[in-house]
């Protein structure tokens, strides 16, 4: 099979908004994982040094657990900091990209599949990703299309296409790419 089999994705801001913000809270999830075992340290280590537990009597180990309480307490606050500055960040770069595709005359993106390569096209860019470097994941209603090694991705919902054209991707991705777990 030489020739190529071409996808039309339907551009809609909503889904758009809510595809890109589903994969933020995917990619901090385990960051958030990390978080909760942190406050749990930091809440352990805290009580260690600070509470007078009379049955432990730590004497001058209780300045360790000081120490490290105060050091998980610092770290759990550079976590929410990032967090919060990166979905300032990221949500202000998907609304950019969206408020340029909406400046476009031509809205129609495109997924290319061809035996040895996919193509992603939209007005704004152009990439193309040989099968080997290309895997994708299932996660709920969203298909993530994750190119060039994981640099990339690509958020997909069944509503974007028309008829039968996400089996077809579907079909091609589980045929040529490798499924992440």
């Amino acid at each position: 099979m030489d020739e190529s089999l071409k996808l039309q994705i339907i551009f809609n801001e909503d889904t758009e908004n809510k595809n890109q913000k589903f994969f933020f809270q995917y990619l901090w999830k385990k960051h958030f994982a990390e978080l909760k075992k942190v406050i749990i340290y930091a809440i352990l280590f805290l009580a260690l040094g600070f509470l007078p537990l009379e049955f432990l009597n730590l004497g001058p180990v209780a300045n360790i657990f000081k120490y490290g309480g105060v050091l998980f307490s610092g770290y759990i606050f550079l976590i929410l900091y990032y967090y919060f500055r990166s979905k300032n960040k990221t949500f202000k770069l998907v609304e950019e990209q969206i408020d340029d595709l909406r400046k476009m005359k031509d809205k129609i993106s495109f997924i290319t599949l061809h035996q040895d390569s996919i193509t992603f096209k939209n007005p704004l860019i152009t990439i193309n990703c040989i099968w080997d470097k290309t895997t994708y994941k299932i996660i709920d209603r969203y298909l993530i299309v994750n190119i060039l090694n994981n640099k990339i991705s690509f958020i997909l919902t069944e509503s974007e296409f028309k008829e039968n054209e996400y089996n077809i991707l579907l079909d091609f991705l589980q045929q040529y790419s490798k499924k992440e777990k």
